[in-house]
């Protein structure tokens, strides 16, 4: 994310997002009210046929749509300011944001927690790669602040290892051909870590291949139980994958729902859950942590979506961290069991 322009008096910031992670950010501080301008195009009619005429637009937000690990963000409202001799004043109208795409968001509020955000989001987040691969399953994973997506898996067709000769050449063929996969997710990801698990020594082979075909990436190699999706699950709670992304916002929260369910079994005067009582523990000044879940911050109902903004707000201006869930993400479905909302506190409080 690029900041190209700031006025928090006029209640304007004007910015650049540069890749997926940045739409999904976008897509999470813009809310129905925001006026947001952007040059976009529109069909207009002229002398009886219609045509599509470039513009710059300002629209006042009703709706917005983003499909995780995609690169385009929709953003449906109303048209406040255009060309004059369009008569565009009124109408509805759909701007796609993409990447690269400067955008104009005009607030009658920016809340603290999300000129955060956006700061956070300022400073590269690493995507890494997820490999999880035996002799009869491989599976391939993009792991980024959105959450976890499987992007391809494989069985393994492989002759009996009786057959020596035979099983060595497909198994070579067969590595080849997964390195030229991953080494085309690399590129097109723009990752800069690439972790293979295995139960065999198809790691330290397949990493061996990498490493020749790719350059500036660095590769590391782990052990799981199993290849394929299963993994992938088993290849994220290893230390390896935490230290590469102990900085994102998907492990952060899995961090601290470990560290949430640890003390609600020993300890239940040290969490609290659900908006009245994460609202009661912010005024208090006794929440550390406070987890939740993209939904409630996307929420359509304004008064809800106000409140949460004022607890986030106010946790932010008395030093909580704020861990915004993604949707993609085992941490999301258990976050939504606890209304949306929890926190891990400093203090007990009755």
């Amino acid at each position: 994310m690029k900041i190209l322009d700031k006025d928090l008096r006029k209640g304007i910031v004007k910015l650049v997002p540069e890749d997926q992670d940045d739409m999904w950010i976008l897509y999470n501080i813009i809310a129905p009210g925001d006026l947001v301008t952007a040059q976009t195009t529109r069909d207009i009619k002229v002398e009886g046929s219609s045509r599509r005429v470039p513009m710059i637009l300002t629209i006042q937000v009703k709706a917005l749509e983003f499909q995780p690990f995609t690169d385009r963000l929709r953003i449906r409202g109303i048209v406040v300011e255009g060309p004059e001799r369009f008569g565009v004043k009124g109408h509805y109208h759909t701007i796609n944001v993409e990447p690269g795409k400067p955008i104009v968001i005009n607030k009658e509020r920016w809340p603290a927690h999300i000129l955060k955000r956006i700061e956070d989001a300022m400073k590269r987040r690493p995507r890494i790669l997820l490999v999880a691969i035996d002799y009869d399953d491989v599976a391939i994973a993009l792991l980024s602040e959105q959450g976890v997506k499987i992007l391809y898996e494989e069985a393994l067709r492989l002759p009996g290892k009786s057959d020596t000769a035979d099983f060595d050449k497909m198994l070579a063929k067969f590595l080849d051909k997964i390195s030229k996969i991953i080494a085309d997710y690399v590129s097109r990801y723009r990752t800069k870590y690439v972790i293979i698990g295995s139960p065999s020594m198809l790691r330290q082979n397949l990493a061996r291949i990498l490493k020749d075909r790719i350059a500036g990436v660095s590769v590391v190699i782990d052990n799981v139980s199993m290849g394929g999706a299963p993994g992938i699950r088993e290849l994220m709670r290893r230390d390896s994958v935490k230290e590469a992304l102990k900085e994102a916002s998907l492990m952060r929260a899995q961090e601290a729902l470990a560290e949430f369910r640890r003390l609600l079994m020993t300890n239940d005067k040290m969490v609290v859950y659900g908006i009245d009582d994460v609202e009661r523990a912010v005024s208090l000044n006794a929440v550390e942590k406070i987890i939740v879940s993209e939904d409630l911050l996307r929420t359509y109902n304004e008064d809800v979506r106000k409140r949460v903004d004022r607890i986030l707000e106010e946790a932010y201006r008395r030093r909580a961290e704020i861990i915004v869930v993604p949707k993609e993400s085992q941490v999301y479905y258990e976050i939504e069991g606890l209304g949306g909302i929890a926190g891990i506190l400093r203090f007990p409080i009755s």
